[in-house]
């Protein structure tokens, strides 16, 4: 008996060692990382969740461990953190940047909304009316895919020879005095979030299409389609398309061509020779042709499987679709007089 009732206290001794561990190890983690006051810079983009904010604060070393930044969060409530630019220093407990995140900052530099479905070249436009950058030179700094490729590896492709696509559209708060290395940098960050909030890798694979390729055709799916519950179907479209190798047929496609949004093109624009004219190409276009959303994204993740080849637009933001090419000739007559 006196062995038993031994044996459970030394297990209970055990046990109350292990937790003591535990607690002075998790105290540890949520210690400020070191006594250096020096400010650090910290981005948080709009829609940024707690767990990718996390990743960015031990990457720049202001916390010493993601899991343990999370798990003190969900324990105190302080999980609503705000977007902002942020001036934190390592001197700071877990605590304190929390309380800092939830309470929320003054946004600091010129507040830039990207669209959905805009071009590099809309970006330009964009960023130099605001009087932050020029247009020639933020065009010629997207092309320079190299510098980039160690940080980003989604762009390691060889056909990735351009940033179009790769530029996530959402609003964004920079400074005049930002060079555009560091305005790019802040769409590719904004990227992987998405990449990896919405693991994008695994649905990559699935879809047998690599990031390239995808990114492009999410793309296309962004610029056809203009009603959210529409990007699936239009999305399954394409992979049917693709499936018995029938030309895309995307008007979005010549309009990048063309650089100008037409909202009828004749006979001649579908003639155009370019490798991005899916009148004359089977298959994708080489790059992709605008920064796709999240929705259209997620959409071209998950294409709603029917058997329909043609869609036209219906004049109010909406598409018929048809499964034959005769329901399509109909629709068009009815829709567009043709």
């Amino acid at each position: 008996m006196k062995s038993i009732i031994k044996f459970l206290f030394l297990g209970l001794v055990l046990i109350f060692i292990i937790i003591g561990g535990i607690f002075i190890g998790y105290k540890s983690l949520i210690s400020p990382v070191s006594n250096d006051t020096s400010l650090i810079e910290v981005d948080i983009s709009d829609g940024s969740s707690l767990k990718s904010a996390a990743r960015l604060l031990e990457e720049k070393n202001l916390i010493k461990n993601e899991t343990a930044f999370l798990i003190y969060a969900k324990i105190n409530s302080l999980e609503n953190i705000k977007s902002g630019s942020y001036s934190l220093n390592k001197s700071q407990n877990v605590e304190e940047i929390l309380q800092i995140l939830n309470k929320g900052s003054k946004p600091i530099g010129i507040k830039i909304t990207i669209p959905e479905g805009y071009e590099i070249r809309n970006i330009a436009e964009k960023l130099e009316s605001a009087g932050i950058t020029d247009f020639d030179s933020f065009i010629s700094d997207t092309s320079n895919v190299d510098l980039y490729k160690s940080q980003y590896p989604y762009l390691n492709l060889p056909e990735v020879k351009s940033l179009e696509g790769f530029l996530f559209p959402d609003t964004y708060y920079i400074s005049k005095e930002a060079t555009n290395e560091q305005i790019i940098k802040m769409f590719l960050d904004r990227f992987s979030e998405v990449y990896e909030e919405q693991q994008l890798e695994s649905k990559i694979q699935e879809s047998g299409l690599n990031i390239n390729e995808f990114i492009t055709l999410a793309s296309i799916v962004e610029r056809e389609a203009v009603k959210k519950e529409e990007r699936p179907i239009i999305a399954g479209i394409f992979y049917n398309r693709l499936s018995i190798q029938m030309p895309l047929q995307s008007c979005a496609t010549v309009q990048y061509i063309l650089k100008e949004r037409k909202p009828v093109l004749s006979i001649a624009d579908t003639k155009i020779d370019s490798p991005y004219n899916t009148y004359l190409i089977k298959g994708l276009p080489p790059a992709p042709i605008a920064s796709p959303g999240l929705d259209a994204i997620l959409a071209t993740s998950n294409p709603q499987q029917t058997k329909f080849l043609y869609f036209v637009a219906k004049g109010d933001g909406g598409h018929e679709f048809s499964e034959t090419y005769e329901q399509h000739l109909q629709a068009k007559k009815k829709y567009l007089g043709e």
